[in-house]
């Protein structure tokens, strides 16, 4: 059976996009500014954007055309295809379709909650505003319906399983018919709802929100020195471009076989800066700071991603006129961005399963759902495991495998042969050197993040010894051990089984 293609370019850049661009740009981006030196975090940002993010977003396209004409949409058949698919290659690539995963069982979750409070907004059900200078007292009503709702109550299940039932009629569609075209309409319509949002947020009380993107911009430069801003500032490029995770290499899989990668990727990385550098710097932190002040901004900024989009921003928008409407935009703003990434996130094991295991594509999508909502019910049902599983797979294997991507994709692989399939077929003939130079610089980079996360960071974590923490830990090895059986299964089958 023949692979899908894209059907056009600017649905592969939108689709390609939607990989790139989710919650992290909205919410954890504009945090991560306000916490860590405002302007001056700018500077190890960008510095990790060119060092990192765009040389391991072109390696994965790249190396995703190459291996989707041979067939192979998954890590597990991209690595086992440069070594004659032998069994310890496809179990190494195994880690790039468990990562993805194991982050969508909990971003997935995530998810939902966007789609229920933008329902429930749109109906009436939020809380009503209380008017206080205080953000404590503001939000206060807010957040009792966030903690009564995602404790988890029936609807939050409700909207979890409607979600989950959003992802399978997607990914069942296909990649042209579903992924694409869910990204051809949404991709335009987050944009168009992120500028309407920026200019109510920059706007409120007489543009007093415009002062608070300035105030999150100004640089703090004594902050630069301090090693937990590089780290910050790497981390996000990770978690921004959804690197290190095979899912970008899963899309380029399906490009057509002169597609230029090149321009492909820095399409990605740029509407995705865009979104988050713009976009998401103009919303929830200008509006926070128009309506509580300077001073509450380093605090709500502090108290993570949920309190900012689930707690600060209803509170903002609901006491302005049509402050309904205005929180269902911002919560139908958030769904859209989660939805373009909990699709990204699966591919990787659909494909797994179409490509290797030679699974026909109805099946490949239900066993990977079935999968999906299992974790998602744990996510749910289990506390602590969403920041457990997050630390695991959203942060510690991001970085390991990002390494391995860089040492097999272009030293194992062979500086000469990357360097010709970066070059063909491209609009910028990037020279050997700069190859070379990528090559030595980001894994140094990776290395010093690997020490912070995995040494210094490793042991405070292993110390949490909660029953439901150790839960956590033991879904994420039988995920990891899962994959792997079906790297090891899948290569026979692959070899000399047709599809089910």
């Amino acid at each position: 059976m023949k692979r899908e293609v894209w059907a056009s370019r600017v649905g592969l850049v939108f689709a390609a996009a939607g990989n790139a661009v989710g919650l992290g740009n909205l919410l954890r981006f504009p945090s991560k500014v306000a916490l860590y030196g405002g302007g001056a975090f700018m500077l190890p940002y960008f510095v990790a954007l060119f060092l990192l993010g765009i040389p391991l977003m072109v390696l994965e396209w790249v190396m995703g055309r190459y291996a989707g004409a041979k067939g192979h949409g998954s890590m597990t058949g991209i690595m086992g295809s440069l070594f004659d698919n032998a069994h310890w290659a496809r179990v190494l690539g195994s880690l790039g379709v468990a990562i993805p995963f194991l982050i969508a069982c909990y971003y997935i979750y995530i998810e939902s909650w966007t789609l229920g409070f933008a329902v429930l907004s749109l109906l009436g059900q939020m809380p009503e505003p209380v008017e206080s200078p205080d953000p404590k007292t503001a939000m206060e009503p807010y957040v009792k319906f966030f903690n009564d709702y995602t404790a988890p109550s029936k609807l939050a299940i409700f909207f979890l399983l409607v979600t989950l039932g959003i992802n399978w009629l997607v990914l069942q569609r296909g990649v042209v018919k579903g992924i694409e075209l869910t990204a051809k309409f949404g991709i335009p319509a987050l944009l168009l709802m992120g500028i309407f949002l920026g200019v109510v947020s920059l706007s409120i009380r007489g543009g007093k929100g415009l002062e608070g993107l300035l105030y999150i911009y100004t640089p703090d430069f004594s902050k630069v020195w301090d090693p937990q801003v590089w780290l910050e500032a790497s981390g996000q490029i990770f978690f921004t471009l959804s690197l290190g995770m095979g899912a970008i290499a899963t899309y380029a899989s399906y490009v057509k076989e002169k597609e230029d990668v090149l321009k492909a990727g820095l399409w990605t990385a740029g509407i995705n800066e865009f979104v988050e550098v713009v976009i998401g710097a103009s919303i929830a932190i200008p509006a926070a700071f128009a309506m509580f002040g300077a001073m509450a901004v380093p605090e709500l900024a502090k108290e993570g991603i949920f309190r900012l989009g689930f707690m600060s921003m209803p509170a903002v928008l609901m006491a302005l006129p049509l402050g309904w409407l205005l929180s269902a935009v911002w919560f139908f703003l958030l769904f859209i961005a989660a939805l373009t990434s909990s699709l990204a996130l699966m591919q990787p094991l659909v494909s797994l399963f179409e490509d290797e295991m030679r699974w026909s594509h109805s099946t490949a999508v239900g066993v990977s759902i079935l999968m999906l909502t299992a974790g998602a019910l744990l996510s749910a049902f289990l506390p602590g495991f969403v920041d457990e599983v997050d630390f695991w797979a959203g942060t510690l294997m991001l970085v390991f495998f990002a390494l391995v991507e860089i040492v097999v994709f272009v030293w194992v692989f062979g500086v000469h042969r990357f360097h010709h399939e970066l070059t063909r077929d491209v609009f910028l003939k990037v020279p050997k050197g700069v190859v070379y130079f990528f090559a030595v610089v980001s894994p140094l980079f990776l290395l010093v993040l690997l020490y912070q996360w995995g040494v210094v960071k490793l042991p405070q974590v292993l110390a949490n010894k909660d029953v439901n923490i150790i839960l956590a830990r033991l879904f994420v090895l039988a995920t990891l051990v899962l994959m792997a059986f079906f790297a090891v299964k899948s290569r026979k089958r692959y070899l000399s089984g047709p599809h089910l």
